[in-house]
């Protein structure tokens, strides 16, 4: 059950995800007076970046449910995946392309772009928290149920007490 619910969302949640990067990629192919295109191309894009991170969050959770519930990490690893899939598209295509339209209607005087650097950055930074979240998850498994191979005691046998 936790698999299909967390499948339903990651597909539903990718779909979405690919719309709103088409949103503002669409806006740098537009033939408008190029600030205007550079508002509307912030706008789509703060939206899709914030979409991102509060999607990748709530996978997360999900994520956790599966591995409580199921006891297996794989659908961790899938949310880091879809983070670093769009966290790529975002910074190193879509970014990357704004940029250099920014360049080329001489909308910013900069010639280094840093994004892709950020871009590497979180995707590190995500798999480092989805790595010690499966660690601390099993752990605490592990913790709270008894050791294989271990007899459970559960009452205090009262004729050896005395």
């Amino acid at each position: 059950m936790w698999n299909k619910i967390y499948l339903i969302l990651l597909v539903a949640t990718t779909l979405t995800m690919s719309i709103l990067l088409l949103l503002p990629n669409s806006w740098l192919g537009s033939v408008a007076d190029p600030r205007n295109v550079a508002l509307n191309y912030t706008h789509y894009s703060n939206i899709s970046w914030t979409f991102l991170l509060v999607s990748s969050v709530f996978l997360l959770i999900v994520a956790n449910g599966v591995l409580l519930k199921i006891g297996k990490a794989w659908a961790l690893w899938a949310t880091l995946a879809y983070f670093a899939a769009f966290m790529t598209a975002q910074t190193f295509w879509l970014e990357q392309k704004f940029f250099r339209y920014q360049q080329a209607n001489n909308l910013t005087d900069s010639a280094f772009f840093l994004g892709s650097i950020y871009g590497v950055a979180l995707i590190f930074l995500a798999a480092v928290i989805v790595f010690f979240n499966q660690y601390l998850i099993k752990r605490m498994q592990t913790r709270n149920s008894p050791a294989e191979g271990l007899p459970v005691v559960n009452e205090i046998d009262q004729s050896t007490v005395q």
